[in-house]
């Protein structure tokens, strides 16, 4: 279809049977972008190259197949198996990317530009097809996983290999810009959708300031961690709730970490809620008043920007952000109050400072942000469709 945009990466939808490789900030993120595509004017097309994560005694197989879920959005999936054994995971890897690839060379046209979630395990078959049809690839950047992440070293090659092998660019930071230089053609810091609405009640209520941390529950960020650390040193009108997804051992390590905190302190001084429904986390936002980005700061982090934050200021809490290049670069930085380093004592010394009284509004610039990016797609896409 002429007015289409083919949308690459590895997605999920929430009700599937039998779940496959994704990450719940990389689904929310691809989205949003496709319901921004869909705002410019075309129809997307999302390609999940997504293996099973499942494991099973007896293989079982997940049949691939486009799904229709409006007029204007459509997801292929490809299809997959379970395994039992460690080795015979690279069997259903390699099988996947073998998939992509001949998806790719049937699908899409010489010159025809698409999205791609920049992702290292993609790097092959995206490349090789795109030597092939000639497609014009513009890669989404969300982060360089080699600076984070421990992977082998084969991954990093392909990671940077990919990144060299895009045409132009969409990326989540003003930094990753200015490293990639003039190709990049968008920024897009996280979803910009703004609440559907305004709960009747709140999604909880109590006489306490409340503090949220809203994200990954992992030691590689340690953000979850840090908020609990905060909490034991706020005062007894301060009240931290935290929300997001992790895997069995780090969120264990959290509830521990709470209920050692709350037992020394005799009072409930953290919440651990879990993964909140999308339904109603605006309302669980919304019952708070201010909101944090306790994450490591120094090189590691300094090319991703938060998604969390964006949530935030579309529900217009305060924030309160440890010093992170990609966030102080940003036209945001203004409603942002920084501490002074990564440490507890400083963040929260940062919270206590926040004036609850002053006037406070940033779901607005959240909004324009939305109808910059729109106007950013409408150009990227033109091109193509005037040729």
């Amino acid at each position: 279809m002429d007015n289409e945009i083919k949308y690459i990466g590895f997605y999920d939808l929430p009700d599937a049977k039998e779940s496959r490789v994704s990450t719940l900030a990389a689904i929310n993120k691809m989205d949003y972008i496709a319901d921004a595509i869909n705002q410019a004017g075309f129809d997307v097309h999302i390609v999940s190259p997504s293996w099973s994560s499942g494991s099973r005694l007896k293989a079982t197989v997940q049949k691939g197949g486009t799904i229709q879920i409006y007029s204007k959005k459509k997801i292929t999936f490809c299809p997959t198996f379970t395994t039992s054994k460690k080795i015979t995971d690279y069997f259903k890897i390699v099988f996947t990317l073998i998939w992509l690839f001949f998806w790719l060379l049937k699908n899409v046209k010489k010159n025809e530009k698409i999205i791609v979630y920049h992702v290292q395990w993609l790097s092959l078959p995206i490349r090789l097809a795109k030597r092939l049809r000639g497609f014009h690839l513009i890669l989404e950047v969300e982060e360089f996983y080699c600076k984070i992440w421990e992977n082998k070293s084969i991954l990093h090659k392909w990671e940077q290999k990919l990144i060299d092998s895009a045409d132009s660019y969409i990326t989540v930071s003003d930094v990753l810009a200015d490293i990639l230089g003039p190709e990049v053609k968008a920024i897009v810091y996280g979803n910009y959708l703004l609440p559907a609405h305004i709960a009747d009640k709140p999604y909880f209520e109590n006489d306490k300031i409340n503090v949220v941390y809203a994200g990954s529950i992992d030691e590689t960020k340690g953000g979850a961690y840090k908020a609990v650390e905060c909490a034991a040193a706020l005062p007894d009108k301060y009240l931290m709730h935290i929300s997001g997804p992790g895997d069995e051992k780090s969120q264990k390590i959290l509830v521990d970490k709470i209920e050692k905190l709350n037992k020394e302190l005799g009072r409930i001084a953290c919440i651990y809620h879990g993964v909140i429904n999308d339904d109603v986390f605006p309302d669980f936002l919304q019952s708070c008043q201010i909101a944090l980005n306790p994450q490591y700061s120094g090189e590691k982090f300094r090319y991703l920007f938060p998604s969390k934050i964006i949530k935030y200021m579309a529900c217009n809490l305060r924030i309160v952000s440890t010093r992170i290049e990609s966030i102080e670069k940003s036209v945001l930085s203004e409603l942002i109050t920084y501490s002074d380093d990564d440490q507890p004592a400083s963040i929260v010394k940062s919270i206590l400072s926040v004036d609850l009284t002053m006037p406070y509004e940033s779901s607005s610039g959240i909004q324009k942000l939305n109808e910059e990016f729109v106007l950013h797609l409408k150009d990227i896409f033109k091109e193509e469709r005037n040729n």
